[in-house]
């Protein structure tokens, strides 16, 4: 299951640690309250107590909810064990603190062993409550994904089932167009043969979930020459991968959205066009893609991108989320070009 330590909202977590650790100091506090009595001394000592059993509870909070969020949970359930001494250990060293600063005798071993039962108790309430509302969120968003994954599957499916329409007759019109044009017209061909091979390409991506990343790439080339006969030198391109990634699995048609969205608002309103360089490369197991388009500057902010966009970014952005739980990533430089990137697993799929 996701963690969401990562994904969820720093300000709703903190404020949940806080009310936790309020509402648990007050039930550690209530009994030895009404026991001890009302008095002005007692309540200093209680508030004391309960201010240092939550300050010594904030570098646990910090490890399982912030830097071991990765982990497994039984591996995160595991390490409590030691987190727990950890706990008990700043308890100790805030006390002995706060009473030599009042002037009061340190604690001796005895009193250290009789403040574990209560400490301990005060731990597993807060860290529990925690854990629980984590489980919560992890599950609500694993059913989220889910349903999208199925909208996803669905909306593929039916888009797979027009594009099933009849290819043979597209495909045959295309053969006869380029067997009509004249031998001198040797252009035109070779752009019949191109968008052939494009829509072949596209119609394959409706029935494979995956292809090597030099098909992709081949076929963006295909797409990148097309567009080029269109806009004339009004559009460069330069299309770059390490060798040891051009082999790799790949959804079909993953960049060609990203690609487009480049002509569409980089390209095609500047006078003078721009350029496009795509970049694969293999780094730390990892493989990196990058989209960088130059052109008609992009003046307004990263997020206003993604909805103004309309379903480039933002379908392929779900797409990378939901199947491969990876972020697309937007940069603008001080002149306004765009780079988009992501990364993907090299290994198997």
């Amino acid at each position: 299951m996701t963690h969401l330590g990562h994904l969820g909202n720093p300000k709703r977590e903190i404020s949940l640690f806080i009310f936790v650790l309020l509402v648990m100091s007050v039930l550690y506090a209530t009994p030895r309250l009404f026991a001890g009595g009302f008095s002005a001394g007692f309540f200093k000592e209680l508030l004391v107590d309960c201010l240092v059993m939550a300050t010594a509870c904030l570098p646990v909070w910090w490890l399982h909810f912030r830097k071991w969020t990765a982990l497994p949970m039984k591996t995160r359930f595991a390490l409590h064990l030691l987190t727990g001494m950890l706990y008990y250990a700043i308890w100790v060293i805030l006390y002995q603190f706060y009473n030599r600063w009042m002037g009061i005798p340190l604690m001796t071993g005895r009193q250290m062993v009789q403040n574990i039962g209560p400490n301990l108790l005060f731990y597993i309430q807060v860290f529990s409550s925690l854990h629980i509302d984590l489980f919560f969120r992890e599950r609500e968003y694993q059913q989220n994904r889910e349903r999208e994954l199925r909208e996803l599957a669905h909306r593929a499916e039916i888009e797979s089932l027009k594009a099933q329409i009849q290819p043979h007759f597209l495909f045959n019109t295309l053969n006869s167009i380029s067997a009509s044009v004249p031998a001198e017209n040797e252009h035109t061909r070779v752009l019949i043969a191109q968008l052939a091979d494009t829509f072949r390409y596209a119609l394959r991506s409706t029935r494979e979930e995956l292809v090597p990343l030099w098909q992709e790439l081949d076929f963006l080339k295909n797409y990148l020459l097309l567009e080029q006969s269109r806009f004339g030198k009004r559009l460069e391109f330069k299309i770059v991968a390490d060798d040891g990634c051009r082999q790799v699995s790949i959804p079909p048609m993953l960049l060609q959205p990203l690609v487009e969205n480049a002509i569409k608002h980089g390209i095609e309103p500047a006078v003078d066009g721009g350029r496009i360089d795509i970049t694969c490369s293999l780094e730390q197991g990892l493989i990196q893609f990058c989209i960088r388009n130059t052109g008609a500057p992009y003046t307004g902010t990263v997020e206003g991108m993604f909805n103004a966009d309309g379903v480039g970014l933002s379908n392929t952005a779900k797409r990378l989320s939901n199947q491969f739980g990876e972020k697309l990533h937007i940069a603008l430089d001080e002149n306004g070009a765009v780079t988009v990137s992501f990364a993907l697993p090299a290994g198997p799929r």
